[in-house]
């Protein structure tokens, strides 16, 4: 199972460098505002692997675990990050790509 995670979790960091790269390339007016803003115009929801990609990108630190629950009547994307030592858990609402408090 961890090795599983731990494939998919590179194959989302490698995905996450190639887009940043290719952000890099485009002309600044033509970037959008956020990241979040950019997931949602890709489509009408954000995966598990971009709201976790985004908030490792934001926040810094390690993913250690990544789930989507609903709450509310809403999905939510709960992604736990490891930084120095502590752990936090950031919530992304899975249509928005905003983080939600918890």
């Amino acid at each position: 199972m961890l090795r599983a995670f731990s494939q998919t979790l590179l194959v989302l960091l490698v995905m996450s460098a190639a887009g940043t790269a290719a952000a890099a390339r485009l002309p600044v007016e033509l970037m959008p505002e956020s990241r979040s803003e950019s997931m949602v115009l890709a489509g009408n929801t954000v995966s598990l692997q971009q709201a976790a990609a985004s908030v490792k990108q934001s926040h810094g630190g390690k993913v250690v675990k990544a789930e989507t629950r609903t709450r509310g009547g809403r999905q939510v994307h709960h992604i736990r990050l490891i930084k120095t030592g502590r752990v936090k858990t950031v919530l992304i609402d899975a249509a928005t790509g905003q983080e939600v408090s918890p």
